[in-house]
Formats: C-alpha cells, structure tokens, sequence
C-alpha cells in the first residue's frame, strides 16, 4: 500500500511537470506568434503613439486629410516639421559624434563612439577638437589683431604696407585675384567666392558666391579694432573713412549675391577673356600647382573643356570688383578677417554648423561617423530593395497606361530600366582604405595640423583642392558610385543628366524610414519619396532626355498631345484648391512636382500591395500595431496616414502668401488632399461617399 500511494504520488509530480511545461511551451508559442502578428518593439510602439497624437478627431477624415492626420501639429506655431526637426537631431548627432569621438583624457579616438579606423575620421574628429578649444575661449582684441596681422604680413604683397592700406596705389603691388588666391590659402576662408567641386557625370571647378556671407559690416565694432590696431596709427576720422569705404563696398558686392544667375560652363580661355582675369595664375596659386601648373595633364583639360561652372551674376560682380580701387578691396579682406574671426570666437554654434555643411572639405569622413553610429543595421540593404520593387511598380504603371503609345512606352520603360540609384552612403566610403586613398591620406595626418584650428583647416582645404584637382580627367582614379559631394544634406532627386536618382543617408532613418517598422509604413514615407524621384524621369522635363541623360527627343507628338491635354488636368486642379481654400492664386509653376506626387503615391501603393501579396504567399500577414487596431484601423488607412504625416507642419499667413514666389512645390495642405482625391483607393479605405471633398466625382490621373 505504501508502495503505491509512493508511485501515485511520483506520477502525480510527473503529471504535473508536464502539464506546466505544456503550459510554457504554449505560451511562448502564442507569444511568438502575438510577435508575428503584432510589432511591439519600442520602435513600433513610440510610432504609434505619435500617430494617434496628430490626429485630429474633429475633422471628418472625408473633409479634408490632411486636416485630421495633421490637425494637433498644423495648430502648434513652434512645431516647425518633420525635415526641420530630423535636420537638427542629424547635426545634433554629428555634433555629438565629434565632440565625444576623442578621449580627452587618453589623448586618443574613442573607440565606443568610432568605429572606423579610417584617417579621414580621425582627422575630422581632431580638427574638431582644436575648433571647439578657438569656441571656448574668448581671445582679446588685441590678440586677434596680432594674429590677423601677422597672417597678413604673410602675404606677397608690399613689405612696406600696414593694416588698414592707405589709398596709394603705388604700394599696392599684385593684383586682387592673386591676392585672394593666397589670401584664402592662408586663411582658409573665402568671402566673395568660393572654389569648389561639383560631380555629375564629370569632375567639374565650381566657383560660387559664398552664401553664408551675406551679413553688412558692424562699423561701430570695426572700429574699436581699428583704433587698437598699432601698425597703422590713423585718426578715429580716418578710420571711419576706411570702414565707410568698405561698408559700401560690401553693399554693392551682396547686390549681386543677391541676382541668383543662371550657371554656365566654361573652359579656362573663355573665363579669362570674360572677366578680363589672369585665372592660370589664380589657379596656380589655389590649386598648389605653382609654376609647373602648365605641365600638368590637368590644367590642360580645363583649358580645352567647359569643366568650369560659373554664374553670370559673379562674372558681373568680378567686373565690379576689378574696377573699384585696390586698396578699399583689400582693405574689406582685412576688415573681414576680423569679422569673421570676432564672430566665430563668439559663436559656440561655429563648429557643429561648420563640420555639418555640405562644402565642409571632409564632408564624406563625418557621414561615414554618422552612418556607423546612427543608421541601423540593415538600413542600406532595405532602401535598396524597396527601390527596385519601386522602379518595377513604376513599369508596370506604364505598361498599363493608355496615354503611352507603343513606341513612346518602350522608350520609356528602357529608360526607367536604365535608373541608376545611390542609396545611402557609397559603398566605397564604408571601407577604411577606400576612403582615405579619396581624400589622398596615407601613413600620417600629423603634417596636416596646424597650431590652431584656422591654421589647420586652411591646410586641409588647400590639401583637398589640390587632391580633388588631381581627380578630374583621370580615368585611373573611379568616381562611380559617387553622385554628389553633399552626403548628408536632406534631400532625395532624380538627376536629369545622369538618369538617377539618390537618396541620401539622412533619409534613412525615423521619421521616414526604420527597419524595424512594417514595409507598409516604410513604403507609404520613404517609398512616396522615392516614387516621386522616380517619376520625374518621364514628367515634362523628364521626357526630354533620353536614358544615358542626353537632350534627345524620343516621345512622339501624339503622346505629348496626351500629355499636355493630362498635365492641365492637374494645374487648373491645384489651381482651384488653392483659390478656394487659401484665397491665393496659383500659377503652373508647380505642375512638375505635382504630377511627380501623384505619381509617387501611386507607385508606392503598388509597390507596398506587392509585398504584402508576396508575404501571403509565404503564409504570412502583415505586422500590426496594437494601439492603431484599438482605434479599429485598417492597413490600407495606416498606410496613408503614414503618407499625409510626413507633411505635416505648421504654415503661417505669411509663408503661403509667399509660397509660390520660392517653392516649385505645393503647400503641404495641398500635396496631401489633392494627392489623395485623385487616387479611389484612399476613397474606399476611408467609405468617402462620392461627391465628398476627398472623393470627388472628377480626377486627375496621368500614371
């Protein structure tokens, strides 16, 4: 009897084991299975919560769209957008990388925060270091003057001149362009123009008005300086004279900053012969060449090739500046030296601003920082398939559309084929070796370190106008794979020239875009984005250029006939909005990028139905968001929620007065609802009875 009641006990226990480890093992298969069903990442679920806080739940969704899926944002005066805000956390970010990417304390990078042992980075990351070290700490006027005057003695011009130069000609022995030439190697600065590289296609000099400095003289400070000079020991009247000679100067000079020319190509003779300019001694000196500038293979391909870009308006400036008298133009080098030394000592947002900006010489160094410590893994990879499922969607619209003729379809379709597309950062920069034989490093960066940042830096922009310079023409050294020398500016585009399109590795990332999100989500932001890029590879410009980027007619007449009749469609439609629901008018200024919207959204809804077709094939559904099916939200309403949201922001009186004199897009408002009330599937995802403002009875629909 003991034996037994001891067995039964014994298979109790074991009975009981095992219907706790059934228990468990269901458990973790429901949880599993919750997991596939739902997304419950932080990701996700911070995702959600800020779609459920934009929503405004007053507005009938069937009224106006972008009214409700925006409503809480486009009432907030400080909310300023998703670009603007995504814009400074990136620079936030490549602040913080820089500033922590150097251990002060071991003298060394930071390991936790770089991973890449590429000089370039390392380089980047201590001439940041010695720029924060001129932030900190205030340096006395009199100081600066000493600085800036012994740099300035430098210079091959007079060993008889003192700061500022008085008006005698006679001691002024070089001429203004050769003078800025080495006046900018010495600084690292360049007040009226800038020279510059730009990438499409070919290696091409750009020279252009440098934009940031548009701001006029503060007298009053000048001459506080002035009068603290000791080399040149003048009357507070004289003193003023000079800085008034100046101040005008500078007035008439931002006149033409302020033309925006159009760009032109040119070679070396033919910008001589226009500004009456010796640019071979010019480039001798900027581009480090000296004397033997002549032999080089280069200097003799912009001498036969239009590889220089130029805009009229600085041609006319350069003409200005050739016929105002020497010592005043050399006098507002001197007076903007101190300027910008003054505000840059005194302005603790100079470095990030710095490093962030496109034209900064290591710009391509401090995206592969961020892209190692900020993108996700896998990101690259994702953007790239979703892509080509794009570009296939974009196909299959043309193949079903009857405005094409059969002629003009093929043609544009192997044109659409023929896309090449830069995603994120190139390949070649996430290789350590790559990126430094770019930027010509090899064993040591030691030499190219100066006693404090502006010594450093102008040896880093001479180093790389040089390096850059070597490049151009030389078929050894591959610039493919390469679209443009701003990698983390903001920005997706489709090129005309060279049939591509580029989406840059900002983009990659919260709010547009996460890996950990579902593709639909991704499809309806980053894919809308990329759809739109894609399209402006047919639209009315578009057309124009054949699929290796050259101006080539292929449309036939018949098609264009279509098409014109189709593109007034949507201008007289977006026309209509904007009177009767901003009371402004509205040219067809904005017609491109409207059609490439609506083209956008409907690839990207294609594109995003296919991959969920392609996951139900594999037995699977698509992840779900918990709190949104709460709110009883389907997929297809996420999806253009998702699509709407990411033009949410909020637009004062003010700003769409002036819209349409400084944006070829239209106003968010505008892009959303009219968007949406050409495409029926928003229609039936919503139950938007016909006749309703987001379901009318007439559409525009030219893809």
């Amino acid at each position: 009897m003991k034996v037994t009641t001891t067995i039964l006990s014994f298979s109790s226990i074991i009975l009981l084991i095992t219907l706790l480890f059934n228990n468990i093992v269901h458990h973790i298969y429901d949880h599993d299975k919750a997991m596939d069903m739902f997304c419950m990442t932080e990701t996700c679920d911070n995702y959600s919560e800020n779609v459920l806080k934009l929503i405004n739940n007053s507005v009938d969704p069937c009224d106006n769209f972008h009214q409700y899926a925006c409503g809480t944002m486009i009432r907030n005066v400080s909310d300023r957008g998703y670009i603007t805000d995504l814009i400074e956390k990136v620079r936030d970010e490549v602040e913080y990388i820089l500033k922590k990417g150097w251990d002060q304390k071991k003298n060394k990078t930071n390991r936790k925060i770089v991973k890449s042992r590429s000089l370039a980075t390392d380089l980047a990351i201590r001439i940041f270091q010695q720029c924060t070290r001129i932030t900190s700490k205030i340096a006395t006027k009199e100081e600066i003057l000493e600085a800036i005057n012994k740099q300035f003695n430098g210079l091959p011009i007079s060993t008889n001149s003192s700061w500022p130069l008085e008006s005698n000609k006679n001691s002024i022995n070089i001429n203004w362009l050769d003078f800025y030439a080495h006046y900018s190697n010495a600084f690292g600065y360049e007040p009226i123009f800038r020279v510059g590289y730009y990438l499409m296609n070919n290696l091409y000099i750009q020279i252009d008005f440098c934009f940031m400095e548009f701001q006029i003289f503060n007298c009053k400070v000048l001459l506080k300086y002035m009068m603290s000079n000791k080399t040149n020991e003048k009357s507070e009247k004289e003193y003023e004279k000079i800085c008034n000679e100046v101040i005008d100067f500078s007035v008439k000079l931002t006149k033409f900053k302020l033309k925006f020319g159009e760009k032109k190509l040119y070679h070396l003779k033919e910008i001589e012969s226009d500004t009456g300019l010796n640019w071979e001694s010019f480039f001798q000196i900027t581009l480090n060449y000296g004397k033997s500038f002549r032999k080089e293979k280069n200097p003799s391909i912009i001498y036969d090739n239009e590889l220089i870009i130029v805009e009229d308006a600085l041609l006319d400036a350069l003409k200005f500046i050739e016929n105002t008298p020497k010592h005043i133009v050399f006098n507002y080098f001197w007076l903007k030296t101190i300027a910008y030394f003054l505000s840059n000592i005194k302005t603790t947002g100079f470095c990030p601003v710095s490093f962030f900006s496109d034209q900064f010489p290591l710009s391509f160094a401090i995206a592969r920082l961020y892209v190692d410590y900020s993108l996700k893994p896998g990101s690259k990879l994702k953007a790239i398939h979703m892509v080509n499922q794009l570009k296939q969607s974009a196909i299959e619209s043309i193949e079903k559309n009857t405005l094409f003729d059969d002629e003009t379809r093929e043609k544009a379709i192997e044109k659409l084929r023929s896309i090449i597309d830069f995603v994120g950062l190139p390949e070649k920069f996430m290789i350590d070796e790559q990126l430094d034989e770019f930027y010509g490093l090899q064993s040591s960066i030691d030499p190219m370190f100066g006693d404090n940042y502006y010594e450093s830096y102008a040896k880093l922009l001479r180093h790389y106008k040089h390096i850059m310079f070597g490049k151009m023409g030389n078929d050894s050294i591959s610039l493919r794979g390469i679209n443009s020398f701003s990698p983390l500016i903001f920005n997706g585009y489709y090129s005309i020239l060279a049939n591509s399109i580029e989406i840059k590795p900002i983009l990659l990332r919260l709010p547009l875009f996460d890996t950990e999100l579902p593709f639909y989500i991704n499809y309806a932001k980053l894919g809308y984005i990329i759809g739109h890029e894609i399209f402006h590879c047919v639209d009315k410009t578009g057309i124009k250029y054949d699929k290796s980027g050259a101006l080539r007619e292929w449309t036939t007449d018949k098609f264009e006939k279509k098409y014109d009749d189709k593109t007034q469609c949507f201008i007289e439609q977006y026309r209509n909005y904007t009177e009767h629901y901003y009371g402004l008018s509205q040219d067809n200024s904005t017609v491109g990028e409207d059609v490439a919207d609506n083209g956008g959204l409907r690839v990207a809804y294609m594109a995003y139905q296919h991959e969920m077709k392609r996951i139900q094939n594999l037995g699977k559904q698509p992840q779900l968001f918990p709190k949104l099916v709460d709110k009883k939200m389907t997929v297809e309403q996420i999806f253009f929620l998702a699509t709407a949201q990411f033009h949410c922001r909020f637009v004062t009186r003010t700003e769409l007065n002036d819209w349409f004199t400084h944006d070829i897009h239209s106003p968010p408002e505008s892009r959303v609802n009219v968007c949406l009330q050409n495409f029926d599937k928003f229609a039936e995802s919503f139950n938007c009875s016909i006749g309703s403002p987001m379901n009318p009875e007439k559409r525009c629909r030219l893809f």
